[in-house]
């Protein structure tokens, strides 16, 4: 049995995960993609399938970025459910920028592909990842999940919040290339390069 299904349905290539670890998911895919890259390209994608319940969200997001490298679209909003999940919601994917007035809101984890714009609000239950600029306001954790996170790829908000904490943005200057973290640590959040959590932190 294939690891992968791929089916063209409704204009759309679906992504059915039948089995494999995320090593042997990528191997099979990046396989299927040398093979056919004409097939690929331009095509908007769906993830479907039981195996994505036994990846975290950190991989399913990297096998996200996998079909982005291979000229595929990401479309429309979906919601995956994954293994390590904090709560019995899925995790919310949203493939555009939410722009300045927008409000979007996850029972579980957010992630968006794209920017959020300054007046733009995002919340979550759980964790926020912005693949992208981040200028809005940004509350993870909204029903008390103290262990949630925000990340983003350029990391710039008006406001922050995880849980009941609260931060704005202070008149500090920031790196803007550089993806940054913010977690809670003794009952501040705290914001750090994302490749240096235990180092450089940055209460704010």
């Amino acid at each position: 049995m294939a690891l992968v299904n791929i089916k063209g349905i409704n204009g759309n290539l679906v992504f059915i995960f039948e089995s494999g670890s995320i090593d042997e998911i990528k191997t099979y895919l990046k396989n299927k993609f040398d093979e056919t890259p004409n097939l690929f390209k331009g095509s908007p994608v769906v993830f479907t399938g039981n195996a994505l319940n036994d990846l975290s969200l950190e991989e399913v997001i990297s096998l996200q970025k996998m079909c982005l490298d291979h000229g595929m679209v990401l479309n429309n909003t979906q919601n995956i459910k994954t293994s390590k999940h904090k709560s019995n919601e899925k995790h919310q994917f949203i493939y555009k920028t939410i722009r300045s007035g927008q409000k979007i809101h996850s029972q579980g984890s957010l992630v968006i592909w794209g920017d959020v714009h300054e007046s733009a609000e995002v919340t979550a239950g759980g964790d926020i990842i912005i693949l992208g600029k981040l200028k809005g306001i940004a509350h993870a954790g909204i029903y008390g999940d103290m262990e949630s996170i925000i990340f983003a790829l350029n990391f710039n908000p008006s406001q922050i919040r995880i849980a009941n904490k609260i931060s704005r943005n202070s008149d500090e200057e920031i790196d803007r290339n550089t993806s940054e973290i913010a977690f809670l640590e003794d009952g501040s959040i705290c914001v750090k390069p994302y490749n240096s959590r235990n180092n450089n932190t940055k209460n704010m």
